[in-house]
């Protein structure tokens, strides 16, 4: 006789009465439990999302150690959402917010406590989930929003937080979304390298999820090869590789980048520490790894290694992708999208790649995003994709 898969059961997880920022406060110690496990939920009355249940949520999560970490996200379910718990859901892995907890995307969901400095550039593209009844869950990744700095740009970490914020809403009560539903993953720049992540790593880190498609658009497949890129160049974004060290330290802390600062780089990370992706854009100018760090990390093997260790396109992912990428991309170079393009083409997978001709980081989302989002509806709705790998350039 054949044993039967359980679906776990709804938590009976109560909305807190925390307010403000002491929601993101984890408890002391953090409960026994498994990762995508619920802490705690909390509904906003007042949100930037229209047509949708919106609840702050916090949620078990491991991080490169294996060790349990409290993670902070959001979960909007459709008000139009049809009847039962099979419904299907999307994480949304944010792009670059900066390193300050007031970035994280879960707090700019309420418009009685977002920042102007981070505004969320992404509801759009959420927005069009929850219109097409598909509920969105989105993880403001480790560090973010809570205490502790952020794992920025490090793959395997973003890719566990958002699937286990998968799991985290399959397991809230009312959420309409179970075990059962069919699941698919969509991320742009930072959250294009966490949703590829995300698809290479659930096969083995989260098997029971019915995972359907994943959509990476401006994905950084290669980031020691990206910072190279963005070092001192302020077209493409200084503050964005200087954060990467800032992200690195956290995840690796025999790095030890507290050793090697400059008087100079203490005084540029800790500034770096404290801003959101305007000031990353606009702020530091042309300063350089070599700059704030003696010797330059960007010479150190170890550093050189724990940034390849978030190499994209060297395994399969779980699921049918769609990569999209503008062609005159000045922060995060086409040739990256082009890598992981060949990467999980050399590895099977059935790939779209979608480029998008003279279009920048900023418009080539705008532009791409709309299509790549109604692919994944359609393979949530159980529409195969085309098999094999398959390049287009549009218009």
């Amino acid at each position: 006789m054949a044993s039967a898969t359980l679906s776990p059961l709804p938590v009976p997880v109560l909305s807190t009465g925390l307010s403000g920022d002491a929601f993101y406060v984890p408890p002391a110690p953090l409960p026994d439990g498994t990762p995508g496990d619920v802490i705690r939920t909390r509904d906003v009355l007042l949100s930037t999302y229209q047509g949708a249940r919106v609840q702050q949520i916090m949620y078990l999560s491991t991080d490169l150690h294996n060790r349990l970490v409290p993670v902070t996200g959001m979960l909007l379910t459709p008000l139009l959402q049809k009847p039962g718990n099979d419904n299907p859901l999307v994480v949304g892995t944010p792009g670059t917010r900066g390193l300050d907890d007031r970035c994280a995307p879960s707090k700019q969901v309420d418009l009685l406590e977002a920042s102007a400095t981070s505004p969320d550039y992404e509801i759009a593209e959420f927005q069009q989930l929850v219109t097409l009844g598909i509920s969105v869950v989105v993880t403001d990744y480790e560090g973010q929003g809570t205490p502790g700095d952020p794992s920025y740009l490090v793959g395997e970490s973003e890719g566990r937080n958002a699937l286990d914020a998968l799991r985290a809403a399959q397991q809230i009560r009312g959420s309409g979304v179970s075990a059962d539903s069919p699941v698919g993953i969509a991320g742009y720049s930072q959250g294009g390298q966490a949703a590829a992540w995300a698809a290479e790593v659930q096969p083995a880190y989260a098997p029971a999820l019915h995972l359907k498609g994943v959509v990476a658009g401006g994905v950084p497949a290669d980031t020691l090869q990206l910072v190279k890129h963005v070092n001192g160049n302020p077209t493409g974004g200084v503050g964005f590789g200087l954060s990467t060290l800032v992200g690195l330290n956290h995840a690796y802390p025999k790095l030890d980048l507290d050793g090697r600062l400059t008087s100079e780089g203490r005084e540029v990370i800790d500034r770096v520490k404290q801003s959101c992706f305007i000031e990353d854009f606009a702020t530091f100018g042309t300063t350089t790894t070599g700059q704030v760090t003696d010797p330059d990390v960007l010479t150190d093997p170890a550093w050189q290694k724990a940034y390849q260790a978030s190499l994209l396109g060297t395994r399969k992912p779980g699921a049918p992708a769609y990569i999209y990428h503008g062609t005159a991309d000045t922060i995060v170079p086409v040739t990256q999208g082009d890598m992981l393009y060949h990467g999980w083409c050399t590895q099977g997978a059935s790939v779209q790649y979608v480029t998008l001709p003279g279009l920048e980081h900023i418009s080539g989302f705008v532009a791409g995003a709309p299509a790549g989002i109604q692919w994944l509806a359609d393979r949530l709705a159980g529409k195969e994709a085309v098999a094999g790998c398959h390049e287009v350039s549009l218009p």
